[in-house]
């Protein structure tokens, strides 16, 4: 069994050591090949490529003529990728614990298309990275619970169905990727990540929630609050709506 980590890189140099340090770390733990791919969407100087292909042996790199997004760059990684098993993963992601057993039960059940981990940010919180499809009313009650309130993040302790998981890591079987063909790379950013998981569910594969694997994510924060971010964030949504209706 091999593992394809595939990695998006766009100013975030500084975070794909530690982050390969962490997919290696947990792969030694295991028996599986693992390799490790980053689409680069913000290098172009030649003499800083020579020196990260240097310092950076343990990755195999891609570097985009242009930053065509989230999705472009990731289907550039994927199509390269000779992994059983293709993960998607966001460059400051670092694996914690539980990824071995999850690649197991991964394995032994052929109708999941897709798996993702329990999330914790760096203070150890759990993050809702497992959501139901979004509607417009599902769009209007989430952000009104965060004018009044926190909304209690419902926990699991065993794999569940979902409608879709953060793509901030996410693994995929290779016969699944085959079905969906990658991300839809019409998406700039936001919603590549709920747009696959809804194929994947249409093609009669599930999506699962693995709670016994854990990985740290923080996100970025300062994304939350910009006003930019929040129209990008607006426009591939109305892209998945006209893609796939408003009813979840």
């Amino acid at each position: 069994m091999k593992l394809s980590f595939v990695i998006v890189e766009y100013h975030s140099v500084e975070d794909i050591l530690a982050c390969s340090s962490s997919i290696q770390e947990n792969m030694e733990k295991t028996s599986y090949q693992f390799e490790i791919i980053v689409s680069s969407n913000s290098l172009y100087n030649s003499e800083k490529r020579k020196q990260l292909l240097a310092v950076h042996s343990l990755c195999k790199w891609i570097f985009n003529a242009e930053n065509g997004g989230f999705a472009y760059a990731m289907n550039q990684g994927l199509k390269v990728a000779t992994g059983d098993i293709l993960v998607i993963m966001n460059p400051d992601v670092r694996l914690k614990s539980g990824i071995g057993e999850m690649v197991e039960y991964f394995a032994a059940h052929e109708k999941i298309g897709l798996i993702a981990p329990m999330i914790r940010n760096t203070l150890g919180d759990i993050q809702d990275s497992y959501r139901h499809f979004i509607t417009p009313w599902r769009f209007l009650v989430r952000h009104l619970v965060r004018v009044i309130g926190q909304k209690k993040l419902k926990k699991y302790d065993n794999p569940v169905n979902m409608d879709w998981v953060c793509g901030a890591f996410m693994m995929m079987s290779r016969t699944s990727y085959t079905f969906a063909k990658g991300l839809d790379d019409g998406y700039f950013l936001y919603c590549e990540d709920m747009d696959l998981c809804k194929r994947m569910w249409l093609g009669g594969y599930k999506v699962i929630y693995y709670p016994m694997a854990e990985i740290e994510y923080e996100g970025t924060r300062s994304a939350r609050y910009s006003l930019k971010y929040a129209l990008v964030f607006l426009k591939s949504l109305l892209r998945y709506w006209r893609k796939f209706g408003c009813i979840g």
